[in-house]
């Protein structure tokens, strides 16, 4: 078993909203936390999110993710590796955290309450942070449904159809956890013939295949709804609040959490 992000930065130009911020959306962020003054610290090394700021420390479990995507190093920008759950930076010192999808690359409700309360460690006091989520809808999709919606041209790309397969086989409980592996086996039960979805989806064979990258990983993703992530920042942050995002494939489903007021324990 392997861990798919070592590989992901071979996909990494294939990949289309939702699973990559728009130009929109990097200015929503900006907006909501008044970056363009802030020395800021991103979660990832999301290219599209690493502009805003003053100054940026990225941070990014894999070594590979940030020679593969980062732009490199300068006087105000750099990247290192890290634990998100675990982060290499000082208390009360960063005055915006930013990140992209951070909240289901982490597959529990123990590890969502720990980023929560890490990126509420490291904030200054009137800091503020931002992280674009990836919500499972308040009533599970059937699959089904979604196979028809694909086949009559209605879903707009393969990665708006991943998520929803994923979001769709996502466990209940309080992870709302789903191994990466999973969505490749259901995609692959529900349309095992790629060329013939290529053809009646207009989408490019090589975006289709980007789910390949899940093969063999033992890494598993949370799609918690809206509710649950909301209630969850809840307890580490005074004030949470819920914006759109943009005008993208499934955005609806990927609205900013804007968090302000951290609580120190």
């Amino acid at each position: 078993m392997t861990n798919h992000w070592d590989n992901y930065h071979r996909h990494w130009r294939l990949l289309d909203a939702p699973l990559r911020p728009t130009p929109e959306t990097v200015g929503i962020f900006e907006r909501e936390l008044d970056l363009a003054n802030a020395d800021v610290l991103l979660l990832g090394v999301t290219p599209e999110l690493a502009v805003p700021g003053r100054s940026m420390l990225a941070i990014d479990q894999s070594a590979t993710m940030i020679s593969g995507v980062w732009a490199g190093d300068n006087a105000s920008r750099r990247a290192m590796a890290g634990d998100w759950l675990d982060l290499p930076v000082a208390g009360a010192s960063t005055e915006a955290v930013i990140g992209d999808g951070c909240l289901s690359a982490v597959a529990s409700k123990s590890a969502r309450n720990r980023l929560h309360g890490e990126i509420a460690r490291v904030l200054k006091p009137g800091g503020r942070a931002a992280i674009r989520v990836f919500a499972a809808p308040e009533t599970t999709e059937d699959l089904a449904e979604i196979e028809a919606q694909v086949l009559a041209g209605s879903i707009e790309n393969f990665h708006a159809l991943k998520w929803r397969i994923a979001m769709a086989c996502t466990a209940g409980g309080l992870d709302f956890a789903i191994k990466v592996q999973a969505i490749r086996d259901t995609f692959d039960r529900l349309f095992p013939d790629r060329e013939t979805l290529a053809a009646r989806a207009g989408w490019s064979i090589a975006s289709i295949n980007t789910i390949d990258v899940y093969a063999g990983s033992d890494t598993s993703y949370s799609f918690a709804t809206m509710a649950v992530l909301v209630n969850e920042a809840k307890g580490w942050f005074d004030e949470v609040r819920v914006v759109p995002s943009g005008s993208y494939p499934l955005a609806e489903r990927c609205p900013l959490l804007v968090l302000r007021s951290p609580r120190r324990r």
